[in-house]
């Protein structure tokens, strides 16, 4: 995973403290019952989260896209959610 530490750590709390109303897992078996893909799962979890991917000269708070793009981030959403 090419995502810096301290980067993954933004994303990681910023995901497990979403106030979900059942499990992670539980929203995720919607998702896929509703016939969404896991990709769309993470991205709605990353949106959800109100942690934005920016570019450190916009004084972004999370400057990822400095040096990654979105195939990269959804590696690390991946490890995060456990889902293909």
């Amino acid at each position: 995973m090419k995502m810096k530490e301290k980067h993954f750590v933004q994303l990681k709390t910023a995901i497990n403290s979403l106030k979900l109303t059942t499990s992670m897992e539980e929203v995720h078996n919607e998702y896929i019952a509703a016939g969404l893909s896991d990709m769309r799962f993470r991205w709605d979890l990353l949106h959800l989260s109100k942690l934005c991917p920016g570019y450190g000269h916009n004084d972004s708070d999370w400057p990822v896209y400095d040096y990654l793009n979105d195939t990269h981030i959804d590696t690390a959403l991946r490890k995060i959610t456990n889902t293909r």
